[in-house]
């Protein structure tokens, strides 16, 4: 038997523990009596106690003890101790009333039973707790925003109005600049044309005098000679 026995208790205070072990000993009674002793330092660590090795995981306030048998590696160990916690708090988030100590206790029943039967299969079922762990999370969550009123499909709508309204702002954008392109274009091909036509009026009134003047003086010539 790889697991033993395992508990999770708050402090000294035992929230469910269960014993697969066949042997003489209580587990149970050894290991709450070494729930005083274990040093609140550290993440996860091993206590020797009685013959036997503890280990446990240390989360916040809450103690994650089992123990294994002493050719369990300790890599499963803390593989067991990990998905326990997992497995612990996606279940506390469910229960609530009288049949909660009963849950947790078949819950930690089962996770034993599965380690013990079949560990080639310990990977594959950390993986699908933690897929677990990440939906049940994401429910949770959008259980929050629905409370919140914000609905999904109006989240959505606003994504995409807002979406919209920036492709219009840039197509208004767009036709604005254009136009006000346009408009600089029509005036400075109004600004040419005037400058040319006071260019051209000015060169006909500068010729049409020089012409007059030659037309005067000529006949003037033409009197003094008759």
């Amino acid at each position: 038997m790889l697991i033993q026995s395992g508990l999770v208790a708050r402090g000294t205070f035992v929230l469910c523990e269960y014993d697969a072990s066949t042997g003489s000993d209580d587990l149970t009674e050894i290991s709450r009596k070494v729930l005083g002793k274990i040093p609140r330092t550290g993440a996860i660590r091993s206590y020797v106690y009685a013959g036997h090795t503890f280990n446990y995981l240390l989360e916040k306030d809450l103690i994650f003890l089992c123990i294994a048998a002493s050719s369990t590696g300790s890599e499963l160990v803390f593989q067991f101790l990990g998905e326990f916690r997992r497995s612990f708090e996606s279940l506390s988030r469910k229960l609530n009333g009288g049949n909660r100590e009963a849950e947790l206790t078949r819950m930690l029943r089962d996770l034993i039973s599965r380690y013990n039967t079949d560990k080639s299969k310990n990977q594959m079922r950390q993986m699908e707790q933690e897929l677990e762990d990440v939906t049940d999370l994401m429910r949770d969550n959008l259980s929050k925003v629905m409370e919140r009123g914000e609905r999904i499909e109006s989240l959505i709508d606003k994504t995409s109005q807002l979406k919209n309204e920036s492709v219009s702002f840039r197509a208004n954008a767009k036709k604005y600049n254009d136009d006000a392109w346009w408009r600089d274009q029509k005036g400075r091909m109004l600004l040419w044309i005037c400058v040319l036509a006071v260019v051209v009026i000015s060169t006909w009134w500068t010729m049409h005098s020089r012409a007059t003047k030659l037309i005067v003086d000529g006949g003037a010539d033409k009197i003094a000679a008759d």
